[in-house]
């Protein structure tokens, strides 16, 4: 079928004449003058998106690749997912203009969407997308009764592949041309991914000093971060907190292989899945095609390739969300209302699905109110999976 999430249009989908009908979409001033106890008789707020994950997981060889496969590149070994993601809110006393938002996933070569519905109660759902790369559920509604509660979410199927292409640098030619659009999106700083830092300069002198090939390049930086930067779980700072601690979780250990790779002129950009995140790099091949190289610095160490079946909620990481010309690293759980602020609780799901009757597999998760995803499920090949 048509891709149903067209990444060049906002697909709305139910009444958007409630969404911010009498509130306008909050600001990051708004949202720093809530947290700091001012209040103009509207209530905002801002969750969590942990990405903590340094665990090395030892592949099963079936579920999770120990090496790429010999006799075969693509797109491998699809399995089946249904994915839900939105929002939960119970009245206290009286909530009014209701609005509240969290990440949904995108098709992707390697995640393709298959089929989406939407279920609510007492509320309406939307899916919104933001850029090219990242989309959102919005819920609204115009009001909450003391002992009411809603709930807005979409229902996404979708088939996951794993990836390997055989990539090599000989593929590559030195010579990469970066366009305005690519530089414009892929290079320069993202709010946390600091790309004009002394310290990475010196990190590039000493790392690439020879290399001449930016897969060369990209490989080096891959191996100087398992190296240097000691896998530690925690809320993200920074590229330039990372490199003067020289630790970090999987988000920051990303970020500052992305930041590596910006700082010399490599498009780079974010992947985020629930509890972890990776990067991937851009090089043209000889026929200016691109290709989106993953490298993953945490959890596993794959080069070129990714040997699990992850859901993919965003790619790239300097994403407009809550206003025209404010920026986010990740798109945030958001909420805003009037009156009594209810009790609110960002909700998602992964569950894998039985494929003409084949075993559904591991990987099933569940989002907690925390943020963090828990593994769900009782799948006995769990235990192989990052929690």
């Amino acid at each position: 079928m048509t891709s149903i999430l067209n990444r060049r249009r906002c697909l709305i989908l139910g009444s958007a004449a409630a969404i911010g009908s009498t509130l306008p979409w909050p600001t990051l001033e708004s949202l720093t003058r809530f947290r700091a106890g001012q209040s103009d008789g509207v209530h905002s707020g801002i969750g969590k998106h942990p990405t903590h994950s340094i665990i090395p997981v030892v592949g099963d060889g079936k579920w999770i690749w120990r090496e790429p496969p010999k006799d075969a590149t693509g797109y491998l070994e699809p399995r089946l997912f249904e994915v839900r993601v939105g929002v939960q809110a119970s009245g206290k006393l009286e909530a009014t203009d209701f609005l509240a938002a969290t990440v949904a996933p995108s098709s992707w070569p390697e995640q393709e969407i298959l089929d989406h519905r939407f279920e609510t109660d007492g509320c309406e759902a939307t899916l919104q997308v933001l850029s090219d790369t990242a989309s959102q559920v919005v819920v609204s509604a115009k009001r909450i009764a003391a002992g009411q509660t809603i709930l807005g979410q979409a229902i996404f199927k979708i088939r996951a592949t794993k990836s390997y292409f055989g990539y090599q640098r000989e593929r590559f030619p030195i010579e990469q041309r970066v366009s305005r659009n690519v530089a414009k999106d892929w290079l320069g700083d993202s709010p946390g991914i600091e790309t004009k830092l002394a310290a990475l300069r010196k990190i590039i002198a000493a790392t690439t000093a020879e290399s001449t090939h930016p897969w060369d390049k990209a490989r080096a930086f891959h191996a100087w971060v398992f190296e240097h930067i000691r896998g530690v779980p925690g809320d993200y700072t920074s590229v330039k907190r990372a490199l003067e601690s020289r630790r970090g979780d999987c988000e920051e250990r990303a970020g500052v292989f992305v930041a590596l790779c910006r700082a010399c002129g490599i498009p780079a950009r974010l992947v985020w899945v629930p509890n972890h995140a990776w990067a991937e790099f851009m090089l043209l091949d000889e026929a200016d095609q691109p290709h989106w190289i993953p490298a993953h610095t945490a959890a596993y160490s794959w080069f070129g390739w990714t040997g699990a079946h992850e859901i993919v909620l965003q790619k790239g990481d300097r994403i407009h969300q809550n206003g025209p010309d404010k920026k986010v690293r990740l798109i945030l759980d958001w909420w805003r209302c009037g009156g009594i602020k209810p009790k609110i609780e960002f909700i998602a799901s992964v569950t894998p699905l039985a494929d003409n009757g084949a075993d559904p597999g591991p990987g099933g998760r569940i989002k907690q109110p925390d943020g963090k995803w828990a593994l769900s499920g009782s799948h006995p090949d769990n235990k192989h999976l990052r929690s």
